[in-house]
């Protein structure tokens, strides 16, 4: 993600010409993560400007973990019969978030403004894991709001800007169903996770207007 950040800079500075906050009213623009002190992933918003102070926006965000692996385990008495088991070992995990968010800055015809966002998403996570003789998979479906601020700097040359954004406070709905197989049997489960929480988890993104 920083290498495609870093040439829609490059792409975009080609085109010189005075930027400012004010430079939104409506224009389009794209904004992509290229830092995260937590995580990363592929995270990108589609932006909207729908007056000099005020933008809508479209997130997108995925996460996607593949680990594979074969595996063998033995067995030994006196605790087990001398048994050796030839198996796989993996994990997988896939999660997609994505929804609106209203921003409203409250600088809005400096260049260097702050701002703040309220935001709802759509949010969908499938986990599953493999070991030798032993499977499960958690799948989580449902919504989350929130409230999150930021302060974005406007070049006064490029038609760019970089941002730090951080979410603030969070309230998801999630319904989750669990399933587990091993030798002994099989195990089930369903039903509803509600979380609320306060959160600070910063990133950068760099934005181009258009």
């Amino acid at each position: 993600m920083r290498a495609v950040a870093m040439l829609l800079l490059l792409l975009f500075m080609c085109f010189a010409r005075t930027s400012r906050a004010t430079e939104i009213d409506g224009k389009w623009g794209m904004g992509i993560a290229v830092g995260s002190l937590f995580s990363s992933g592929a995270e990108a918003s589609l932006i909207r400007g729908k007056n000099a102070g005020t933008a809508w926006i479209a997130d997108f965000a995925v996460n996607v973990v593949r680990d594979d692996r074969n595996a063998v385990t033995h067995y030994h008495p006196p605790y087990y019969s001398d048994t050796t088991i030839v198996g796989k070992v993996a994990y997988e995990f896939i999660s997609v978030e994505t929804g609106p968010r209203l921003r409203r800055f409250t600088r809005p015809a400096s260049s260097f403004s702050p701002y703040c966002d309220v935001f709802a998403h759509f949010v969908d996570m499938v986990r599953r894991q493999t070991y030798v003789d032993r499977t499960s998979r958690e799948a989580q479906i449902g919504g989350k709001v929130g409230f999150a601020i930021g302060a974005e700097y406007f070049s006064t040359r490029w038609p760019v800007s970089v941002g730090a954004h951080t979410d603030v406070a969070t309230f998801s709905a999630l319904s989750v169903s669990s399933k587990s197989n091993d030798l002994s049997g099989s195990f089930d489960a369903s039903g509803t996770i509600l979380t609320g929480s306060l959160v600070l988890r910063p990133i950068l993104q760099v934005r181009v207007y258009f």
